[in-house]
């Protein structure tokens, strides 16, 4: 048994991938390259890095790639807008996963003032 932790011999598999795998190399790129597009603090940084983003992957060989490129297209002003907006339905989201979790795990409540004041238990320090 060797003695390299299992995070860094998982990383060094995961570049052996990489560099085998060419569609597999071009999705990683272009995610690093978006993660780069996104970090973009002006509306005028922002549509430069996505277009030059669009222009560099519109026609990757990689098919799924290609596909991503073709739908920020679409939706460039969008993804701008939402690179920019310092707000997030993060919050929102994860109370909805919430209540359907207790709404599954009680398998139906009988009386609905009893799932009310049971999601309002369970989700009083996320909306606070």
């Amino acid at each position: 048994m060797s003695l390299v932790p299992f995070a860094s011999r998982g990383e060094r598999h995961f570049v052996c991938l990489v560099t085998v795998e060419l569609g597999l190399q071009a999705v990683y790129q272009s995610l690093q390259h978006f993660r780069y597009v996104s970090k973009s603090q002006s509306e005028r940084q922002a549509k430069r890095r996505l277009n030059a983003w669009v222009h560099r992957y519109l026609f990757c060989p990689c098919s799924a790639v290609r596909a991503i490129a073709k739908s920020l297209v679409k939706r460039t002003d969008e993804i701008i807008s939402c690179i920019l907006s310092p707000y997030s339905n993060g919050k929102m989201e994860g109370t909805n996963n919430k209540i359907k979790l207790m709404k599954r795990r009680g398998y139906g409540y009988r009386n609905i003032q009893r799932f009310a004041l049971r999601v309002r238990l369970e989700t009083a320090n996320i909306l606070s």
